[in-house]
């Protein structure tokens, strides 16, 4: 961090939000940039007031000052954890002058927050840059999850007869082409497009509201599995399936779909920065730039659930260079649960749905209405489109206007021949913005992302209109056989493993580690700290019956390993203790504790009571390491661990939730009464000239799958 960008004296924080500070500072002709306690700073400067700043009155801040200095004892106060992270953070070539803080939205995290009141310093920035930059977001994987599928869910808003009839069913082979045209997103909202504006590495080029025109095409296919798909089977009664591994490794049989869309054309107009301050007049251009995205879905057929979805997207800027990733999700179950609760129809950002089973099978005719997934439609009567006799058909979204975030309408014209709308038309109008939703409570996404993974939903609007219009259709064979059960299908809890480690049985105080692929398990590192620093925190708070309920390491450095440990007592009370573990000359282990600290606040609460019962690190590890069942993750291009290796690139850690008042409806969302307990995996590599980034989540009670995402973006160094 730069020097400007600390604050150069302690005062107290501010009652005001990051973005009312940074409103301050516009209106003032003051840098947006910098954390809250900057803002304050550069405030205080140009003249504005205590009381007008949310700060307490400078003479009381004053006599609680001394007050605080008569009563304690003398200390030696360190520099906060959060500056030094922030500098860490600054040597990174990010390309991004503003750190990343606990006040912006755009952090990714799954539990609250947790501040350290006081810490040591820190003193080996440079080998720890990358895994504070972790150790500070350490579940970033299920906010990247969500943010993938929020963009997911717009595509199924982009694609989601003059006789009665009832739409056309699936067949193998099915396909379809469309255009795009009159494509038109207007967004508008400081914290909205500053967000979009940061994952486009962008914050120099748009602020304020961004207009987006494009057109394109795309493309909607089943595939027709050949014979080697069914070669497991006793005939041929299911070809046309398609083999997929489920998130235990298993085999199934599916119906595999893809849609594809190709915006070969899409302009940018955008407000621009000027001397650190948004121009509300001038317009910037962005052009030349193209766009690919993709979702492909796999259902099994015998109970017609989604096994796994992939949400892959790709972006070429003339001016915003490249960028490209995927996220991975397997079914609905658990935590994907919570996924289909938090957002209105959010399963169709998983598997594109056909007319057939949006409208459940009913017999279309004029005046003929019903609901799914939170879209009332009613057929309005009859039209023709390209030279076919089509049935129009109206939907609006009644969980977008009964919440106040606006109107959510499709027009879609359906044709006997077709399982899919051979013309459509979207128009959404969204806003979360609090003037614009005065009576409405806030939606189970909001409650959520504040709740549990400390994310203020970005407030804005965001206009969408498009016309999407069927250019071809090629209609498959045999019709999709669901519900019917096929040989060799997995028999329900294949796959798992049994987890055989009970917190409260064994008073455990961490998650068994005994890996022997890694030279320093969590074990090891503590019977280290015990034999040499008996006295620590750390270890006081152990023998005193508290527990470690986040753990992740870094290996990045060959020649040590580190362990950041987090725990709580009995008490409530939280805190963290970063140690170091090294061989000496003469080959014994050597460990110090290079920080600790206590959390300030926090929704960790003791309850090891309440720790589900896990598996290990170790058997962890080796599922993910099996080849056979993940080879995506640890095959021959393996993006966790290329042909089974687990490299020092890749970082492991787990992390314990435990029902309190802030995570019980969490917790019933993923019918889980014992807590949850998560394993990931996290690793960022270069691979011909993109800078690639993966992590991985796991449920540690059976070895499930959640999901994985891989970001990347295009190294112009």
């Amino acid at each position: 961090m730069a020097d400007q960008e600390k604050p150069g004296v302690e005062l107290p924080p501010s009652s005001l939000s990051h973005k009312d500070l940074r409103m301050l500072c516009l209106d003032n002709d003051l840098s947006i940039s910098g954390k809250k306690s900057v803002l304050v700073e550069r405030l205080l400067d140009a003249g504005v007031s205590w009381e007008d700043l949310g700060l307490e009155s400078e003479e009381e801040h004053l006599e609680q000052e001394e007050l605080i200095l008569e009563e304690s004892e003398p200390m030696d106060v360190e520099e906060p954890i959060e500056e030094l992270v922030a500098e860490i953070e600054e040597s990174e070539p990010m390309g991004v002058e503003e750190p990343i803080e606990e006040d912006e939205i755009f952090e990714a995290e799954i539990i609250e927050e947790i501040k350290p009141a006081s810490t040591t310093k820190i003193t080996k920035e440079e080998s720890q840059k990358d895994f504070f930059k972790t150790l500070l977001t350490p579940k970033a994987l299920l906010s990247f999850i969500i943010v993938g599928l929020l963009i997911g869910s717009l595509f199924w808003y982009v694609y989601s007869q003059p006789e009665p009839f009832t739409a056309d069913k699936l067949r193998y082979g099915d396909s379809m082409t469309f255009s795009i045209s009159n494509g038109n997103l207007l967004i508008e909202g400081e914290e909205l497009v500053e967000q979009i504006a940061h994952q486009l590495n962008a914050e120099d080029k748009m602020c304020g509201k961004i207009e987006v025109d494009y057109v394109g095409t795309g493309s909607v296919t089943v595939t027709e599995g050949g014979s080697i798909e069914i070669a497991n089977q006793p005939d041929d009664s299911k070809l046309g399936a398609v083999q997929k591994k489920g998130s235990f490794g298993e085999t199934w049989l599916t119906l595999e779909q893809r849609y594809e869309y190709n915006f070969d054309d899409v302009d940018i107009a955008t407000n621009t920065p000027i001397a650190n301050k948004c121009s509300s007049t001038t317009l910037g251009n962005l052009n030349d730039n193209q766009a690919q995205i993709s979702v492909d879905s796999w259902t099994e057929i015998r109970n017609q659930e989604l096994l796994r979805s992939d949400i892959g997207y790709e972006f070429q800027g003339g001016d915003l260079g490249s960028i490209r990733g995927k996220t991975v999700t397997y079914g609905l179950d658990n935590f994907g649960e919570v996924l289909q609760n938090l957002i209105p129809g959010i399963a169709l950002a998983f598997a594109p749905i056909e007319l057939d089973k949006l409208l459940e099978g009913a017999f279309l005719s004029e005046g003929v209405s019903g609901e799914k997934w939170n879209w009332n439609w009613t057929v309005a009567g009859t039209d023709e489109v390209g030279g076919k006799e089509t049935w129009k058909i109206y939907l609006e979204n009644t969980e977008v206007s009964e919440r106040c975030f606006g109107s959510a309408k499709i027009n879609l014209w359906a044709s006997k021949d077709s399982p899919w709308p051979v013309k459509q038309y979207v128009d959404l109008k969204i806003s979360n913005f609090d003037e614009d939703r005065t009576s409405c409570s806030k939606s189970l996404l909001e409650q959520v992302g504040t709740t549990l993974f400390d994310i203020e939903i970005p407030q804005g609007r965001f206009n969408l209109e498009m016309m999407l219009m069927e250019t071809s259709f090629t209609s498959g064979g045999d019709l999709v056989d669901w519900k019917e059960t096929y040989s060799n299908r997995p028999a329900p809890g294949q796959g798992h493993l049994t987890p055989t480690h009970n917190w409260k049985n064994n008073n455990e105080i961490h998650m068994p580690d005994n890996s022997e692929l890694r030279e320093y398990t969590i074990e090891e590192t503590i019977k280290c700290v015990n034999e040499t620093i008996p006295n620590s925190d750390l270890i006081t708070k152990l023998d005193a019956g508290a527990y470690i309920w986040r753990a992740i390491d870094d290996r990045s450095n060959s020649a040590m390993t580190y362990w950041n440990l987090s725990w709580v007592d009995p008490a409530d009370q939280s805190g963290w203790a970063l140690i170091e573990i090294r061989d000496t000359i003469e080959g014994e282990d050597y460990c110090e504790i290079d920080g600790s600290g206590i959390y300030e606040s926090q929704s960790i609460a003791h309850n090891s009571d309440s720790i589900s019962i896990t598996n290990s690190l170790t058997e962890l590890e080796t599922r993910i390491l099996d080849s056979n069942k993940f080879p995506e993750l640890s095959g021959t291009n393996g993006i966790i661990a290329t042909n089974g290796e687990l490299s020092s690139e890749t970082q492991i850690g787990y992390l314990v939730l435990t029902p309190n008042d802030d995570l019980n409806e969490i917790l019933d969302l993923i019918n889980r009464d014992d807590g949850a307990v998560s394993f990931d995996l996290q690793r960022n590599y270069e691979q011909d000239g993109w800078d690639v980034s993966v992590e991985l989540l796991v449920d540690a009670t059976n070895g499930r799958i959640i999901g994985w995402t891989q970001s990347s973006t295009q190294n112009i160094e």
